[in-house]
């Protein structure tokens, strides 16, 4: 009850702004809301009270506290933190608040963190003000989507370029981007035994494949050790495909959800130093900077995991990080003057990582280039004192460690962010790759050694020739089975059964007869031949297995001819 002012005034802006009296809706203008009713419409009691809710620090407190977590949850607002601390800041620079210690910090800062954009004055070399820090809010739309500059100037294409990239990055094509560099080399949400564990059974399966490839004849266990092979890196496969879609589903709808808070919302970018922008190479951070807007929102669903990660590492990291770079609205990145940008990141003390555009004048040789410079510079610089005649001494600048990451794509920057990279997980998905490729090519293998085709059945046409014998068969994987000539009068024979062409196209096995010596030719139709499975891995064949059928020399000489 003690802020009831407070609501008289805010009532009589909706009303006002209702009535066409009030040109802004009552939250974006409320500054200049407050000034008017303030100086004309305030009655002596509410002035009373106001005065009394001033006098001292503490009760200055109160009302800040009581805005924050009554007034602003009251109102309904999608983001009632953000709209708080929007609404102090405004009050903070009109009487009677401008007067109010309490409200200090609010009058230059949003008092949240952000990612420091890298503007450089001009003729600037490269000094430690040039690293800007830079506060984002989220608000509801005053009319149509947008961002809009707070203590800076700049195109509103630029800014209309920027959200573009931040809604690409949460449900178009740069969130496909971040998906894809995820699945590839990115933390999972494993523990640490699953981890172990799973990496123990790729190694199960790469043992195996080498044991049926180079080992011994594995006899009657090659049936139990394939089927527990494809059934280890099936469940494998299916696991980390059943992970990698399960996250992108929740990535996808959380990225949804906020897309459609960003449609409905105005993000009101903060950067102090009254700087009128030329060029867009502030783009990078103030797209990140959205982002870090949207995560800060209230959450009616359970947050992704993966934007989780990221969210937090903006949240927590933000004061050590600056970015440069121009955005496109698909969210990739170009190349920007460099140089003297990092050399403020490496004269601000608080910059420990800096984004920017992957160049060729880039990435940490660069960095550690302009450190050596601004060390030997230092060095330079010192006095040299004397201490004992014929001895000096000199103390050498220590060289500062900056961090560079390089990015082609906004999405980079978010598994910078989050700490997804793990190159232990870019090693695992490169064997896993590789083994999968391999069992993928052995999967008709191990379909006919754990699954048998039918038996084929001989049919014609038999050979043209007296020295050929021709067994074709009806089956459609030729390359599985084999025909055995067993006789008494001719030389036993093995022959592949394959696919011909030519004038006389059909599916067989060609023996060539050769008589043994000191037979007699009446005993020429004597023999037998067995059709055999063939086992097979590889480019590795088993001793023969099952013989799946038995034909007379005499039938298969006359199949086609009777």
């Amino acid at each position: 009850m003690h802020f009831v002012w407070f609501w008289t005034f805010w009532h009589w802006s909706k009303e006002g702004f209702r009535r066409g009296s009030l040109l802004r809706k009552p939250l974006h203008g409320i500054g200049s809301h407050w000034d008017e009713w303030f100086s004309h419409e305030a009655s002596a009691s509410d002035l009373q009270a106001i005065e009394e809710a001033g006098k001292t620090e503490s009760t200055q407190r109160k009302f800040i506290a009581w805005m924050i977590r009554c007034w602003a949850r009251e109102n309904d607002w999608p983001t009632p933190d953000m709209v708080s601390r929007f609404v102090l800041g405004q009050l903070a620079s009109v009487p009677p608040f401008d007067k109010w210690q309490a409200l200090e910090s609010y009058r230059t800062s949003y008092g949240l963190t952000g990612i420091s954009a890298i503007v450089l004055e001009a003729e600037s070399a490269g000094n430690a003000a040039d690293v800007r820090p830079v506060q984002a809010l989220l608000l509801p739309a005053d009319g149509a989507s947008e961002i809009v500059p707070d203590g800076f100037q700049a195109g509103s294409n630029e800014l209309e370029t920027v959200r573009c990239a931040a809604r690409s990055l949460l449900r178009g094509k740069g969130l496909l981007i971040f998906l894809a560099l995820w699945a590839v080399g990115g933390h999972r949400p494993y523990s640490r035994r699953l981890r172990l564990g799973l990496g123990l059974a790729w190694l199960a399966v790469i043992g195996s494949i080498l044991f049926l490839v180079l080992g011994p004849e594995p006899g009657e266990w090659l049936i139990p050790w394939s089927a527990t092979m494809l059934a280890l890196w099936s469940g494998l496969v299916l696991l980390a495909v059943t992970v990698a879609a399960w996250q992108g589903v929740r990535a996808w709808r959380q990225g949804i959800s906020w897309s459609r808070l960003l449609e409905r919302s105005q993000v009101r970018m903060r950067m102090p130093g009254g700087l009128t922008l030329q060029g867009e190479s502030a783009g990078l951070p103030f797209c990140l900077n959205t982002l870090l807007a949207l995560g800060r929102a209230p959450r009616s669903t359970r947050p992704s995991w993966l934007w989780q990660r990221v969210i937090h590492g903006l949240r927590s990291e933000a004061e050590t990080w600056a970015a440069t770079g121009v955005v496109t609205a698909a969210g990739y990145l170009k190349p920007v003057v460099l140089e003297a940008k990092l050399r403020a990141c490496l004269n601000h003390p608080g910059i420990q990582d800096v984004l920017t555009p992957h160049q060729r004048d880039g990435g940490q040789p660069a960095v550690e280039r302009i450190a050596d410079a601004i060390a030997s510079t230092a060095g330079l610089d010192a006095p040299i004192t004397p201490f004992v005649s014929g001895t000096r001494f000199g103390f050498a600048a220590e060289k500062r460690a900056l961090r560079n990451h390089a990015c082609r794509h906004v999405a980079a920057s978010l598994m910078a962010f989050g700490k997804l990279a793990d190159k232990w997980q870019v090693g695992a998905s490169i064997v896993a790759l590789i083994t999968s490729m391999i069992m993928v090519m052995a999967l008709p293998d191990l379909r006919s050694i754990l699954r048998p085709h039918p038996a084929p059945v001989a049919v014609e046409p038999g050979s043209p020739s007296p020295y050929d014998l021709w067994v074709s068969l009806d089956t459609d994987h030729p390359e599985y089975f084999s025909a055995v000539l067993e006789s008494s009068y001719w030389s036993n024979r093995r022959a592949e059964v394959r696919r011909y062409g030519g004038v006389i196209p059909s599916v067989r096995a060609e023996i060539h007869l050769h008589r043994l010596v000191g037979r007699a030719a009446a005993n020429d139709e004597n023999g037998t031949i067995w059709i055999e499975r063939r086992r097979r891995f590889l480019n590795r064949e088993y001793l023969p297995g099952e013989r799946v059928g038995r034909y007379s020399i005499a039938y298969l000489t006359h199949i086609g001819r009777e």
